[in-house]
């Protein structure tokens, strides 16, 4: 019970910390992450926290790397498989020998075997971890894809190395035939058995979809799956766990290619699904960063050794990671193959040095340092844990500040998408807006479109209540003005004024409100009809749908006839909006809409649900049609028009799903 708890608790920190991160920008994701993970490690029931590294490695770093190895560009692997390589092994390699022997001659108490392990610990990069600084600044393609690559396979080549360094330190001995032996067995055999699970487990699901078996429960299922059978069968060999859910991944990302059109809504949920699950496992890693601190605080308190302090630690990670950062910008200025000419060499180098974040495979690491060895307590492990700390922090850090100062800023690249994004659904409304035989129906439709627009903004709520009770005193004064001309009798004017009143008042849908009013409105015509069924469906409808056909009812019963006092108000607050929108067109536009629908209910049945839908396809073929043409006069880029069709296909699902809504 205690760590199904600390688990919702986990998602919850998640969520708020995704939610700061969209408000206050200029400070990346993760750090918003540790901090709220330090936070609960503060809390008495979590003070005590202890990551275990073989759950944390096969519950969060397995999937996480599937889903990565799976969403990578086969194309960009074979195009640049000699740099990928390159970084994920031979700079690796280079970074472990050159910079272990400088620790270990700089700080001679750590023994060279644990200096190369610490180096293979943080030598793996996590090139999510400064994802957030280059939606901002975006680096070139290739760069992009380079880095996104090296973070699969570098992982297995630090793990490998990381092996081969405390094996070393614990025997007391090391041999090169061996430790090459153990990391071609590691390295290769990983790739090799997650390779042949992979079309395994691929053959098996496209075997389903043939036979009609792909429902989204059971596809789902089996892909996510997929990443613990591999891993855990792998490390049962003694092979790359880490290496074998890679090629896993990537194979399955094959299947797609298959598949093609075919199981769509089934690609559509998986990659649906995987895109919130990768969000929280990454998002949890750097909870479990926060919330693991104290530990890691407590096992360098646990040693005694007087050279081994706080402020010589912090310097010599701060050291450690300008010294692989060093290593990293000249490995990347002089032994990358580009393919693409550039004028800013070293400025592209420097980015791809910065880019080395650190994250989810070095606290795996860091944490899984034995807290024995040969039978003592592992005294070096506190000291080897915080300088891990120090370098994931550092790594993170650093981009965020020098990243965005070494690159154009794109910040207001953002605008043309929302600016075509308008443009296209405007489309939508103008060519409806010329449709006068089924002018409700497009009304509907119209006002959808325009919910769109309105959504893509943040409207003011004490603006739009403030709007609500203006256009309520209008229709109260109309209503007022009809009784003083001889339109309507005083009893009309008096029941019309109570509709106004209740419908003003659920009018901003607050909870408390629709909870009041159901139970008023259940009772009421529990009462009234002396029919059970009546009052269940009046508790379970939405009051702001059935006022207008309840008082509708009651203005029939009593001969009177609702409609002519409501098209009038609803005429009067029409003009009224259209003269005083100013600078609060979002506002109004929502407070426009609510009295069109309330409009269209109060009329009763009379709308088309064929047509409905034939309008709402009618709008959406125009958006298509405006991206169309603007892609082929150049006026957008491909990527542009990609993500606005997208948008488009997303809303006609929307729209199918939800379609009993706007009946």
């Amino acid at each position: 019970m205690d760590q199904v708890l600390l688990l919702i608790i986990i998602l919850a920190v998640v969520v708020l910390a995704n939610i700061l991160s969209r408000h206050l920008t200029v400070i990346p994701l993760p750090f918003f992450l540790i901090l709220l993970g330090l936070v609960l490690a503060l809390l008495p029931a979590y003070s005590g926290f202890h990551l275990d590294p073989s759950t944390f490695a096969f519950a969060i770093i397995a999937p996480m790397l599937f889903n990565e190895a799976q969403n990578s560009s086969r194309f960009w692997i074979g195009r640049s498989i000699t740099n990928i390589l390159s970084l994920a092994v031979g700079l690796v390699v280079v970074t472990v020998l050159v910079v272990g022997t400088s620790i270990h001659a700089l700080f001679t108490v750590l023994p060279l075997s644990l200096s190369f392990a610490l180096i293979a610990i943080v030598a793996p990069t996590d090139a999510s971890a400064v994802n957030s600084i280059f939606e901002a600044n975006p680096i070139a393609e290739e760069q992009s894809a380079t880095l996104q690559h090296e973070s699969l396979f570098n992982d297995a080549a630090g793990i490998v190395i990381f092996d081969i360094a405390l094996a070393a330190f614990m025997s007391g001995r090391f041999s090169i035939e061996a430790g090459i032996g153990m990391f071609a067995w590691e390295f290769l055999g990983g790739l090799l058995f997650g390779a042949i699970i992979g079309v395994i487990v691929v053959s098996a699901r496209l075997f389903l979809i043939r036979h009609n078996d792909d429902t989204p429960l059971i596809m789902v299922l089996i892909q996510l799956l997929t990443p613990f059978l591999v891993y855990l069968l792998a490390e049962k060999l003694e092979l790359s766990g880490i290496l074998a859910v890679v090629a896993a991944g990537m194979v399955q990302g094959s299947e797609r290619d298959k598949l093609r059109l075919t199981s769509s809504r089934m690609q559509l949920v998986t990659s649906n699904v995987w895109e919130i699950v990768s969000g929280v496992l990454s998002g949890t890693v750097f909870v479990l960063l926060g919330l693991s601190l104290p530990d890691v605080i407590r096992a360098l308190n646990a040693h005694v050794n007087p050279q081994i302090t706080i402020p010589k630690l912090l310097l010599l990670g701060l050291f450690l990671y300008v010294l692989k950062g060093a290593i990293r910008l000249v490995w990347t200025r002089f032994l990358l193959k580009r393919r693409t000419k550039t004028d800013h060499v070293w400025r592209d180098s420097l980015v791809m040095a910065l880019s080395g974040a650190n994250g989810t495979i070095t606290l795996s690491l860091a944490f899984s340092i034995p807290t024995m060895a040969n039978g003592h307590p592992f005294l070096l492990r506190g000291p080897l844990i915080f300088l891990a700390a120090v370098v994931i922090l550092t790594s993170l850090l650093l981009p965020t500040i020098f990243v965005p100062l070494l690159l154009p800023s794109e910040q207001g690249s953002s605008q043309p998408r929302f600016k075509w994004l308008r443009r296209m659904i405007q489309a939508g409304i103008s060519d409806l807006a010329t449709e006068k035989k089924y002018s409700a129906e497009a009304q509907i439709v119209i006002d959808s479109l325009q919910q769109q627009l309105i959504l893509d903004s943040t409207p003011n709520l004490r603006i739009e209540r403030q709007i609500m009770r203006q256009t309520h005193k209008v229709e109260s004064d109309k209503v007022r003005e009809m009784y003083e001309s001889g339109q309507i009798t005083e009893d009309e004017m008096t029941y019309y004024n109570k509709f106004l009143e209740l419908n003003h008042f659920s009018a901003d849908e607050k909870v408390w409100k629709n909870v009041w009013l159901r139970i008023r409105f259940s009772l009421h015509i529990g009462t009234l009809y002396k029919d059970l069924h009546r009052a269940q469906e009046a508790f379970l409808t939405a009051p702001v749908a059935l006022e207008e056909v309840y008082w509708r009812e009651q203005f029939e019963k009593h001969g009177e006839n609702i409609l002519p006092i409501e098209e009038a108000g609803f005429e009067a607050v029409m003009a009224y909006l259209k003269q005083n929108s100013g600078e609060n067109g979002v506002e109004t536009n929502l407070v426009r809409r609510f009295y069109r629908t309330r409009h269209r209910r109060i009329r009763g049945g009379d709308v088309d649900p064929n047509m409905v839908y034939q309008l709402f396809m009618r709008a959406f073929h125009a958006e298509y049609e405006l991206i169309q043409r603007a892609i082929a006069k150049g006026d957008i880029s491909a990527d542009l028009a990609e993500k606005l069709q997208q948008r488009i296909s997303f809303d006609e699902i929307t729209y199918i799903q939800n379609s009993e809504s706007y009946r």
